[in-house]
């Protein structure tokens, strides 16, 4: 009898080690150490950003990671279902300093090809601070992110699809901290009768849309319409598309990095390699126009359009010019643009580190502002194409701008 209950006792044992552990009963723990519900969260791929703080059930608690950051909004993220369910992806409502919600004002953007193409997923399935999507199959891998990315990749589709166009080159301005190269892009050729223009965007890693209006911007410069050509004549042309290069790989929030972002290096001391490349490419050049390509915040109301800002002032006649120049844009834009630009130039007695000042107060300079793209404005378009088409908008209005130099009067 001994022998049978021990037999019985080992039988019971191996069962109940058998349960514990099939994998259809232990909970799957993500890297943040929070079980999986009916999805899994990966941020590993380039521009990802996300802190898990909750996933159970059809439940997923998340929140821009802030990495040692103030308060900001960027986020990015891959779910991978496990079943056919909808999904609710739930925001912190109230977060000290963060203002500027979490969601934008045409929902998430979506990608189901793993990047490849985005969009903006509307507000249907938007409650709140929190958004819901429906799986429909097991394995179903779909992004969310608070914006349509703008990543290497994008660029690198850029310059392999014009790698045969005679009127760009391409190079590497510097490294970045991380060992990423940062591509500086030319257009046109100096010459005693052209002036040098810098072109910049990404001083903050998250300001995605801006990036497709620039590459637009680009594109526009280096085409064979009459426009492009009277531009080439009169101006070369230098690209910085990331100033913050691994910010934007990263998927870092760029804005109010401590000690300070990439926007405010332009101090005596910089401390960024991309900024102090920047500077030391001024000193070869002496560009006499630099436009600096940013977004706003988010959702606030006023931040819905697209406008200027720097100093009004500096240099001389940088309100004159930088009017007719939005002026110009207006013109061109089509109706379901995003409403502006506005000139929004502040008068100024010293200058801010920033790209705009330093390059207004600077001597020479003729031009220098930043324009400001919104992310997705109410029943306007910011999709890839049409941001791309209103960068090629920017150029006509750029070659049609009479700008005034500080000797001109």
């Amino acid at each position: 009898m001994a022998g049978i209950s021990f037999a019985g006792n080992i039988r019971r044992l191996i069962l109940a080690a058998s349960v514990l552990l099939t994998p259809s009963i232990v909970p799957a723990v993500h890297a943040d150490g929070h079980a999986a519900g009916t999805v899994s969260i990966s941020t590993a791929f380039p521009g990802g950003n996300a802190t898990v703080t909750d996933n159970k059930g059809g439940s997923v608690h998340v929140a821009p990671d802030l990495r040692g950051g103030r308060p900001w909004f960027y986020w990015c993220f891959e779910a991978t279902s496990k079943q056919p369910r909808r999904v609710h992806f739930v925001f912190p409502e109230k977060v000290a300093g963060f203002k500027n919600g979490a969601i934008g004002n045409q929902g998430p953007a979506i990608s189901v090809d793993l990047g490849k193409t985005w969009k903006w997923m509307g507000t249907d399935h938007v409650n709140g601070s929190s958004f819901s999507y429906d799986f429909t199959k097991t394995n179903e891998r779909v992004r969310f992110a608070v914006t349509i990315p703008y990543l290497q990749t994008d660029l690198r589709v850029f310059l392999k699809r014009n790698r045969s166009n005679p009127h760009l080159k391409a190079s590497v301005l510097t490294k970045s901290r991380n060992g990423r190269d940062v591509e500086l892009l030319q257009v046109g050729t100096p010459g005693p009768n052209v002036k040098a223009m810098l072109v910049t965007g990404r001083h903050h890693a998250t300001e995605t849309i801006a990036s497709y209006v620039l590459e637009g911007f680009l594109q526009g410069a280096i085409s064979e319409s009459e426009l492009a050509k009277e531009f080439r004549e009169k101006y070369v042309l230098y690209a910085v598309p990331f100033v913050d290069k691994d910010g934007v790989e990263e998927g870092d929030q760029g804005k109010n990095r401590r000690p300070h972002d990439h926007n405010r290096d332009y101090g005596d001391k910089s401390i960024y390699p991309e900024i102090q490349a920047i500077k030391k490419l001024d000193k070869e050049r002496s560009f006499r126009f630099a436009l600096d390509f940013h977004c706003p915040t988010l959702v606030m109301n006023d931040h819905q359009v697209m406008y200027f800002v720097g100093a009004k002032d500096h240099p001389r006649y940088n309100f004159q010019n930088v009017s007719e120049f939005a002026g110009w844009i207006k013109k061109g834009l089509p109706k379901n643009a995003p409403v502006g630009p506005y000139v929004w130039l502040r008068s100024a007695k010293t200058p801010t580190p920033m790209n705009s000042h330093y390059f207004g107060f600077k001597k020479g300079t003729i031009m220098a502002a930043t324009l400001e793209i919104p992310f997705a404005p109410p029943k306007k378009a910011t999709d890839p194409a049409s941001c791309r088409k209103y960068g090629q908008v920017i150029l006509g209005a750029w070659v049609n701008t009479h700008f005034i130099a500080s000797d001109d009067k």
